[in-house]
């Protein structure tokens, strides 16, 4: 019985986004602006993010860069000579030709600095966001920071499975969002609604005539299934609610 060949490391796995990525997570191809670039997840910038090589022209040759890439070393920064050559420099002395041009008194005027408590360093960034292309990070920490103020429970975790899991979570809050918005609306009639909401969700998320032949779903712009619920209606509602409410003790 011929025995299952191990799956090669080094090969390429297709990833939502038209994005590619190795077997071993270290490479990861992403188009950039008509071309495509190579994010090394073990290699690093001077800002200490993922190591972006490239732009390609094609994805062919972003493909064979990987292999080139495996057994070369980061790229030496443009800062590195300004560092090096700083620290080439010689300290600056204080001859005794210079001391005798100090005044005793001046110096003994001289008061201490004070240390000034340092601020604590902001939490680093996850780091599915610096494995983006820059667009992309700059579109998750807009929508983190959009969900966030809307008090929306666990933002970065919506935020990552839309934009690297391949699920519509955004657009699946939004269209919630909307729909509370109509049912505040209606006023009196907003109970009606709500109890006639489940079944029309149904309806418009997978549907099917058999007679007319046709079937039908509920995407967004990407052809995504938004796959919206009942309990994310309700959701959306009692966060207008809370919205409102703060609004109010203002």
């Amino acid at each position: 019985m011929a025995t299952k060949k191990p799956e090669d490391d080094r090969s390429l796995k297709r990833l939502g986004g038209g994005r590619w990525q190795t077997r071993d997570e270290r490479f990861t191809i992403e188009p950039q602006s008509g071309t495509w670039v190579l994010v090394d997840a073990e290699q690093t910038d001077d800002l200490g993010l993922a190591l972006v090589r490239g732009p390609f022209r094609s994805l062919t040759d972003a493909k064979a860069a990987v292999e080139a890439a495996r057994g070369a070393a980061a790229p030496e920064s443009p800062l590195a000579d300004r560092v090096r050559d700083a620290g080439e420099r010689p300290a600056r002395t204080v001859t005794k030709a210079n001391q005798g041009k100090v005044p005793p008194a001046k110096a003994a005027r001289a008061t201490p600095i004070r240390a000034t408590k340092a601020e604590p360093e902001p939490p680093p960034e996850p780091r599915w966001i610096a494995e983006l292309g820059p667009r992309d990070r700059g579109r998750a920490r807009r929508l983190i920071e959009r969900l966030r103020e809307a008090g929306v429970r666990d933002p970065e975790g919506i935020v990552r499975q839309d934009l690297t899991g391949g699920v519509a979570t955004v657009a699946r809050l939004a269209a919630a969002d909307r729909l509370a918005e109509l049912m505040s609306a209606a006023g009196e009639k907003s109970d009606a609604i709500e109890r006639a909401i489940g079944p029309l969700l149904e309806a418009l998320d997978d549907g099917r005539d058999d007679e007319l032949g046709v079937r039908w779903r509920l995407v967004d712009g990407d052809g995504r299934p938004i796959g919206l619920t009942v309990d994310e209606v309700r959701a959306a509602i009692k966060r207008r609610i809370g919205s409102a409410t703060k609004e109010k003790d203002r």
